[in-house]
């Protein structure tokens, strides 16, 4: 996983594993990567940037537009569009693509885990 900011936003190159377990249930025959997928990759590449645990509390908008293969897109890019964080909420609107291809793109909200008090 490779990010950098850039015009204000996080932009982060994710790589697909096409042997991981995940698509081996996720279709055996034709691998896709399941959209909660996608939304765990966000949470984790936000609370990376961020350092914090986060706990999802919505999605809004997702919209799925085309299928990622990870046998034929090995390499995508997250990027985070818009990020406020203030308090204990953190919203985030991402898009999933590569190149001029968008796979995928919604809006999330997490609660910010800061010390566990604040559950």
């Amino acid at each position: 996983m490779d990010k950098k900011m850039e015009s204000g936003a996080l932009t982060v190159q994710v790589r697909l594993n096409p042997d991981h377990e995940i698509y081996k249930a996720h279709f055996p025959a034709r691998p896709i990567t399941p959209g909660v997928c996608q939304i765990q990759m966000i949470t984790e590449i936000l609370a990376l940037h961020l350092h914090c645990e986060l706990c999802l509390t919505g999605a809004k908008n997702v919209k799925y537009m085309t299928v990622i293969s990870p046998v034929e897109v090995t390499e995508l890019t997250v990027k985070f569009l818009k990020m406020e964080c203030e308090g204990d909420a953190c919203k985030v609107s991402v898009v999933f693509f590569k190149e001029e291809q968008v796979f995928s793109k919604m809006s999330v909200i997490y609660h910010v885990v800061r010390n566990h008090s604040n559950i």
